[in-house]
């Protein structure tokens, strides 16, 4: 009998090495004075060269991003971020836009663990996206507060 010769094939492959990152612009703003129990948009405060909404610009590489909020921070008692308001407790949200001149179509609440703002963002891809806070019922410090929310960039496979 006659046995088969072995043959062997190849493949080259290659691979680029990118960075997963995000930057955010602006990386702060003021909503400014507000009365008890009502709500403000982030678009009708922020003009960064005629974008409206907060940009997320990603590294080199396919990009997910997550979001999330927090309790805030202030030099007295604390608000804490809820789904609703109440006494001392706030909303924040956020929504997804379609560019930097448009207002979101919706909004989410914000909570303190990471939930998803977008998937798949290309290498150097961006995407906009705007905030809603909406103040306590009541509240009882009497202070200025600072509410800090955080994008996380992660590879999208």
């Amino acid at each position: 009998p006659k046995i088969a010769k072995a043959q062997t094939g190849t493949v080259s492959t290659t691979v680029t090495i990118g960075t997963v990152q995000v930057t955010l612009t602006p990386t702060s703003f003021a909503y400014g004075n507000m009365p008890l129990n009502t709500s403000k948009e982030s678009f009708n405060i922020i003009n960064e060269s005629g974008a409206k909404n907060i940009k997320a610009t990603v590294g080199g590489v396919i990009t997910d991003l997550d979001i999330m909020g927090a309790n805030t921070t202030s030099s007295g008692t604390v608000w804490t971020l809820a789904g609703t308001a109440g006494s001392m407790a706030y909303v924040h949200a956020f929504g997804l836009a379609t560019d930097g001149t448009t207002v979101p179509a919706s909004y989410a609440p914000l909570t303190t663990s990471y939930v998803d703002l977008d998937n798949d963002v290309p290498a150097l891809g961006i995407r906009y996206f705007g905030l809603k806070i909406t103040t306590p019922t009541t509240d009882t410090s009497g202070v200025q507060q600072t509410a800090v929310v955080t994008v996380l960039a992660t590879y999208g496979v």
